[in-house]
């Protein structure tokens, strides 16, 4: 064989391999290709999760309401109530609390025989502040009696859910006055609770003035608007409250000092006529 023979042959065979190489590359791309998984929808969702559920609003809990005919939820009181005005509750603040305002969430005080809600709503718009009904969800009237540890209560402020409620108790509710205090006493449990949750330094100052107050009342008898203050800062801080919009020459008359804390730091140098 010569050799341009040889090289003819040798150019032949470098084709053929090449023309080989080729196809079972292509043939190779095809079943690899056929086999790889797309990018499904199920994971282009799951990328857009994150940032749907970050612009989603927080809703709060559903909370169980109460009706006619059954008492509202309650939690265990702290400490017991010595009186007839109210029982709360000292718990942390809620995982998600809510920035409601309970001025348009006043129901069935129709049931009271005394008052309607509108009355009820136009009292508070006319009275209170707005902002002290701030993080309160509902002010609801129950038409039955209600009990804590074996003691009648008037009315109750449950910080779980933010709820204030009124009781028909027939020893302390004759008429609409009865029923105002109790309202404005509740009040002044969701104010204290918003300042212990969002003013730690002036509640460290009531604080004070409860302590104060204590020995004053061993001392002289005075310090308290009413003996139920007596039992904790939190039912001083609301019977207090409560003297200041509706008897504020009484409060002036036991404790000076809690009218101008009330004064000053509670209603901006607003004053209430006696």
């Amino acid at each position: 064989m010569t050799n341009p023979q040889k090289i003819v042959i040798a150019a032949l065979s470098l084709v053929a391999i090449t023309i080989l190489a080729g196809l079972g590359c292509a043939i190779a791309y095809l079943f690899l290709g056929s086999t790889a998984l797309p990018d499904t929808e199920p994971e282009i969702i799951a990328r857009q999760a994150p940032a749907a559920l970050a612009e989603a609003p927080l809703t709060p809990t559903a909370t169980p309401q109460p009706t006619t005919t059954s008492l509202p939820p309650t939690a265990t009181p702290e400490p017991t109530a010595t009186g007839t005005r109210v029982v709360t509750v000292t718990v942390p603040p809620t995982p998600t609390p809510t920035r409601a305002n309970c001025e348009d969430d006043i129901n069935n005080f129709e049931a009271s025989g005394l008052i309607t809600n509108e009355q009820v709503q136009d009292y508070l718009r006319r009275t209170i502040p707005l902002d002290h009904l701030e993080n309160c969800r509902e002010i609801r009237y129950i038409p039955q009696q209600a009990a804590a540890h074996g003691t009648a209560i008037s009315g109750t402020f449950i910080p779980v859910y933010r709820e204030i409620y009124v009781y028909a108790n027939t020893a302390s509710l004759r008429g609409v006055d009865d029923l105002l205090d109790t309202l404005v006493h509740e009040v002044g449990h969701n104010v204290h609770y918003n300042i212990r949750r969002d003013n730690f330094a002036l509640d460290v100052e009531w604080s004070a003035l409860y302590q104060d107050s204590l020995k004053t009342y061993r001392e002289t008898g005075m310090g308290f608007v009413s003996t139920y203050a007596q039992t904790n800062k939190y039912e001083d801080f609301a019977e207090t409250y409560m003297a200041y919009v509706r008897a504020p020459e009484i409060l002036k008359y036991y404790n000076l000092n809690k009218y101008e804390f009330m004064r000053q730091h509670i209603f901006n140098g607003f004053e209430y006529e006696p």
